[in-house]
């Protein structure tokens, strides 16, 4: 569905996006990450054709990014998107679905239709400029559904909503992809909210893709020096672990379980045991940790940080 080679973009002599090759199938959802400044929105800006790329080139289902088969291809929601506060919001959505081509009959029902899908119902005939923050990005996801895309670019579509309003949202993204087949490529800080979510995963900083696959394969990759361990005397067993130099990074959690990650696991496996047999602490817990998506975001970025 998207495909870039040596996507680019530069603003005078600052690279934002320094040639990323992104591939995105069909029918997935798709994560694009990274931390604030690293190139995700002006990546997706240059996708739905927004802004020019300064070299390379992209496709949306084969068709160059910018060009008009391209955009009618693709629902766009901007992380601040801008709205007419004067109008109500089923007059907004018929408006927006006009501009997209959707026929004057069908617009108001698919205006209502969504508004319904996405519990803003009773607020059909409300003005756009009454609406909170939350309730403005549920518009702007409508806004980007109205002509039925078979792309979804989001940029923090649950940006300014509470966990349920949240939890909501990415439900109605996968109901999408499984149900209607839809495609969706989105960005995301709320990275334990992402991973229930997305089949396929991007990591970009500085303008350059750091990390990509499956979240199947990422977990697998990242899991295998990741330790999770808790006892009785969690700080005098971290100073005692620390002092044989076992990690190259810890931290501890609010449920106080020490998180290590290490480069000689057999090592770690036998000191953990001698020191808490040494110390005479309570052993509570200790295994090998599956990598979260937050884990793997962590490895990635410290390991590009030492570069």
């Amino acid at each position: 569905m998207i495909e870039t080679r040596n996507l680019t973009k530069r603003f005078g002599d600052f690279t934002a996006v320094d040639g990323i090759n992104l591939a995105v199938q069909q029918g997935t959802i798709h994560g694009f990450v990274g931390p604030n400044g690293a190139g995700k929105t002006t990546t997706m800006k240059m996708l739905t054709g927004a802004i020019w790329c300064s070299q390379g080139e992209g496709y949306i289902k084969g068709h160059e990014i910018g060009s008009t088969p391209a955009k009618q291809i693709i629902g766009y929601s901007p992380e601040h998107a801008f709205f007419y506060n004067d109008m109500v919001a089923s007059d907004y959505l018929s408006y927006m679905a006009r501009i997209c081509g959707v026929e004057r009959s069908e617009a108001r029902k698919k205006a209502l239709d969504l508004l319904n899908w996405l519990d803003l119902g009773g607020f059909a005939e409300s003005k756009v400029g009454g609406f909170s923050a939350g309730m403005k990005q549920r518009l702007g996801l409508a806004q980007a559904l109205i002509h039925e895309p078979e792309l979804l670019i989001l940029d923090e579509p649950t940006a300014n909503m509470d966990p349920s309003g949240r939890i909501s949202i990415l439900d109605k993204l996968r109901e999408l992809s499984h149900e209607s087949n839809v495609t969706i490529f989105l960005s995301s800080h709320i990275l334990s909210e992402l991973e229930q979510v997305v089949d396929f995963m991007t990591m970009i900083d500085r303008g350059r893709i750091v990390v990509e696959g499956n979240m199947t394969e990422l977990r697998r990759r990242f899991s295998g020096n990741h330790f999770l361990l808790k006892t009785s005397q969690n700080e005098k067993i971290l100073e005692v672990i620390k002092e044989k130099g076992l990690f190259r990074e810890s931290w501890t959690d609010t449920e106080d379980f020490i998180h290590m990650i290490s480069d000689d696991t057999t090592a770690l496996r036998k000191v953990v045991v001698e020191v808490v047999v040494q110390t005479g602490a309570e052993l509570e817990h200790f295994s090998e940790e599956r990598a979260s998506l937050q884990d793997i975001y962590r490895k990635t970025m410290s390991m590009e940080e030492e570069e």
